[in-house]
């Protein structure tokens, strides 16, 4: 099922600053570009270092627009940067997090780190919880277009 909704932002008040993902589920392989997370209330990518450089400026950069991400079964579209995916666990867990879209009111996000992966990973995260006001401020929001 198609739809769009806004997705609210937020970025940490000091750069590099973040909280922990929590708990969750993952099977990491640091060869993959993209590595999905599971929590509770959450999905994550953690992400390799050549697409975190773009994804954060793209989706947590000071626009003058709305970013927008386009999901779809085989790709993702960030503004106007698409990404194929290369597996099938892939696209399957981009089943998944529609339906986590779909099922959730509100959507946050913002990032996190986690202590078991990799010095200097960050982890895109979407969830249905706000983050704590003391480390983020709320800033523009993201136009999610789920194909």
């Amino acid at each position: 099922m198609a739809f769009n909704r806004l997705i609210k932002r937020y970025s940490a008040y000091y750069s590099g600053w973040c909280v922990a993902f929590g708990e969750h589920k993952a099977a990491y392989n640091e060869d993959r570009d993209i590595n999905w997370l599971h929590g509770e209330f959450q999905v994550g990518f953690a992400l390799a270092p050549k697409l975190k450089r773009i994804l954060v400026k793209e989706l947590l950069g000071r626009h003058v627009d709305i970013p927008e991400i386009t999901l779809a079964d085989t790709y993702v579209k960030i503004n106007d940067k698409c990404y194929e995916f290369r597996t099938e666990d892939d696209e399957r867990e981009m089943h998944a997090l529609k339906s986590f879209f779909e099922a959730t009111d509100d959507i946050h996000m913002f990032l996190t780190s986690h202590f078991c992966y990799p010095p200097g990973t960050k982890i895109l995260t979407f969830a249905s919880k706000s983050p704590l006001v003391i480390m983020y401020k709320e800033i523009k929001p993201l136009k999610l277009i789920v194909l």
